[in-house]
């Protein structure tokens, strides 16, 4: 009796540990339409305040050992209203590509390990970010982005969180929702 039970138990940590990676894998198998048309598949991606909570316990300050260049992420509604889809994807990808860009210049620190791991996980994420937003199926020629302000210097992690944060809860969701139109 006892071999039963322990086969039993076997069994099922077996069922849930199979259960967890077809979770797993279906979540890393994401279409681009999911990530429209899903609140919590984008919820699921949006890594900002996880980030915010391990930059907590970095030891040490935020700053970066150099100034990164972020990208504006302000919204002029009005202007941004009177934009076609193709450019509001352009906009959002630039901006996108300008964190990119800064994380890979921030590269690693010495001594900073928690501060480089929050860095390579973002930048992670941008890349996520991006590859779904480039794999969206926009009728239409991909327009140059407008910028309607300049780009601005940190040094400060925190602030780097936050300028993204706002992009995603910004310019994405705002892209996301003229996209909307296209969910079963």
């Amino acid at each position: 009796m006892g071999d039963s039970m322990v086969t039993w138990s076997l069994q099922q940590g077996g069922l849930l540990l199979l259960c967890v990676v077809f979770s797993e894998v279906r979540r890393s198998q994401m279409g681009p339409l999911d990530f429209v048309c899903s609140p919590a598949a984008r919820s699921y991606l949006n890594i900002i305040e996880p980030l915010k909570t391990a930059m907590r316990s970095c030891s040490g300050s935020d700053r970066l050992l150099l100034p990164i260049h972020l990208p504006c992420v302000r919204i002029h509604k009005q202007t941004w209203d009177q934009k076609s889809v193709q450019q509001k994807r352009a906009s959002v990808c630039a901006a996108l590509g300008v964190f990119l860009h800064a994380l890979g210049s921030a590269k690693s620190q010495p001594g900073l390990d928690c501060q480089t791991s929050i860095l390579k996980r973002l930048k992670h994420n941008i890349q996520n970010h991006l590859k779904i937003l480039k794999n969206l199926e926009i009728q239409g020629m991909l327009g140059p982005p407008e910028t309607g302000c300049k780009s601005q210097e940190t040094s400060s992690l925190t602030k780097t969180l936050d300028l993204y944060g706002r992009l995603l809860q910004g310019q994405m969701e705002l892209l996301l929702l003229d996209l909307s139109h296209t969910c079963p």
